[in-house]
């Protein structure tokens, strides 16, 4: 039998008609505790480790049927009595021998828990020889289970108040496993090898049957037991009933630890209330159980669950505070590989992100203030194609290596200008550039800033022409087209390289109309026009047939901003 205690938060009273109702005295526990524990005497106090007692222990330091404390029916003397047991029971540090009454401020030491004896003032006393016989049929017995906010530096007796070798024992090799389980997890780098190792050292440590670590999914609002993924099992072998995917933890207790973030242990299960209707705890077998949370200062990480379908009364409060304690390491490991992993997550995306996205968009998109919608979708977007003339001419004249920088100086100047204007750049086709509003992230101002980004990409180009002109270098011109239609817009490609674009009329023509612009000219569609005529001055020009388009079009020359 494992170390450990377990006893009711509430008063437990055996009281029958024609008992005379008596001011209640109580026993304080005072040593390993989780915060004050009180149990109010009744007329007979049953104390042992069997869960038929009023008072459960389960310490295997203490006997099925440890001791009794019971009071003489109408007064309120209460005496101690020890039932013959193994380790025997002590007040005030000495062995009790019979019956000995009991007085306020007596220390009993039931196993290896400490408790004092509170009793009001005024009560009287009697001597044990006047005591009748007092029968315990009829004395309620319960389910008696703890849950608690556990401080395991205040779970361990100090070790002047350690009286028994065995104990002492005990609790060293809990914290030896608790040790073990840290500097095993400081070595795990992935999720899967922290948790597999947490439930190997947990059940190591503890008889369990079966185990269960659940994780909260952030990405759903509401009640965090509601959003739960199993992220790992162990299943002792021969243990299991029924199928892995049946281990569920009630629904009560998952509240419990959640929300409150308190460790919740049962010593039985079946008569534990908060496991709701008895016919799931006699599905899945489970006797005894321990549930903690896995919780660091900033989040709510998900829980640990574990359970014995052998016996009740397996796990003490040291077994509780240890796991517990184990929780906080793994709780700590779980964090830091979860944000290393989200570290180099956000770098890929931050990375793939910034090829065709304004800095100010990718950042938005990181934190999550703005989603990109995968899959196909139907969307008004504006584009622009900008493309060189006279390039392959060009190419022919000038080494490959200054044509190489030439191109990387060109796309960095022109690039910029699109993403100062919140474009997405589509892609770079030869000398040509490809960029887009509206897609994937669209705002009110798509087009007008399309147009704001091609009139300053051909100041930007002339500018460059003048640098040219110093370094001895040819001018070029650039011509631009920009359309706006409704698009399909999505990610294509092949299983190995998938990228973002758009295709579809407005594609084709804006490809056109770049490719019907002179040097230094910026060609709009009609659709774009009528959605910026108020800021932009514009020359109407006369309608083209262009390649691939069914009707001819009129298009507009830009000529400057308003």
């Amino acid at each position: 039998m494992r170390q450990g205690l377990q006893i009711a938060r509430v008063s437990v009273s055996a009281a029958s008609e024609g008992v005379l109702a008596v001011t209640p005295c109580k026993l304080v526990r005072i040593s390993s505790g989780a915060g004050q524990q009180e149990i109010l005497l009744a007329d007979v106090t049953s104390i042992g480790r069997q869960p038929t007692n009023t008072m459960q222990i389960v310490d295997r330091l203490v006997s099925k049927e440890h001791a009794i404390i019971s009071r003489t029916l109408g007064t309120a003397s209460f005496f101690l009595a020890d039932l013959d047991s193994r380790n025997g029971t002590y007040l005030n540090d000495r062995l009790v021998e019979g019956k000995t009454s009991l007085k306020h401020g007596d220390t009993l030491r039931i196993g290896s828990t400490m408790w004092r004896y509170v009793a009001p003032e005024g009560a009287d006393y009697e001597d044990p020889d006047t005591i009748q016989s007092v029968s315990t049929e009829g004395t309620t017995s319960a389910s008696i289970h703890a849950t608690m906010q556990i401080d395991l530096a205040h779970d361990f007796v100090a070790a002047d108040l350690v009286l028994d070798e065995r104990m002492l024992r005990a609790d060293y090799e809990k914290l030896r496993l608790a040790y073990e389980l840290s500097s095993a997890l400081a070595e795990a780098h992935d999720i899967d090898m922290v948790l597999d190792r947490l439930l190997e050292r947990v059940f190591n440590w503890l008889p369990v049957d079966r185990g269960v670590v659940l994780f909260v999914d952030e990405k759903k609002a509401g009640n965090p037991a509601d959003h739960l993924i199993q992220m790992a099992v162990r299943i002792r072998p021969g243990a299991a009933i029924g199928e892995v995917e049946d281990i569920r933890v009630p629904r009560s207790i998952l509240d419990q630890t959640l929300r409150k973030r308190e460790a919740v242990l049962s010593t039985d299960a079946r008569l534990d209330a908060r496991f709701g209707q008895a016919q799931s705890v006699v599905l899945q077998g489970i006797r005894s159980s321990m549930t903690v949370p896995l919780v660091t200062k900033e989040r709510m990480i998900g829980i640990l669950h574990v359970d014995s379908l052998i016996s009740s009364g397996l796990f003490g409060e040291k077994d509780l505070a240890v796991l517990a304690s184990v929780s906080r390491q793994a709780s700590i490991s779980i964090d830091n590989v979860l944000l290393q992993k989200r570290i180099v997550e956000e770098a890929t995306v931050r990375s793939n992100l910034s090829r065709m996205l304004s800095p100010n968009l990718v950042d938005r998109i990181v934190s999550g203030a703005l989603a990109i919608e995968k899959g196909g979708a139907l969307r008004r977007v504006t584009v622009m194609f900008a493309d060189i003339r006279g390039f392959t001419s060009l190419t022919e004249r000038t080494p490959p290596t200054e044509m190489v920088a030439f191109m990387n100086d060109y796309f960095e100047r022109v690039s910029n200008v699109i993403f100062k204007y919140e474009g997405t750049l589509d892609k770079y086709i030869g000398d040509a550039v490809m960029a887009l509003w509206g897609a994937p992230l669209g705002t009110d101002d798509d087009d007008i800033l399309a147009v704001r980004a091609a009139y300053e990409m051909q100041l930007a180009v002339t500018e460059f022409n003048i640098e040219r002109a110093a370094n001895g270098e040819e001018a070029i011109g650039v011509g631009i087209g920009i359309a706006t239609a409704q698009v399909i817009a999505g990610y294509v490609g092949s299983s190995r390289t998938m990228s973002y674009t758009v295709f579809g009329r407005g594609v084709n023509l804006a490809s056109r109309l770049c490719s019907a612009a002179k040097s230094g000219e910026v060609l709009i569609s009609p659709t774009t026009w009528l959605a910026v005529r108020h800021q932009v001055q514009a020359e109407q020009l006369a309608e083209l047939k262009l390649k691939g388009m069914a009707d001819p079009v009129a298009p507009l020359r830009l000529l400057r901003m308003n």
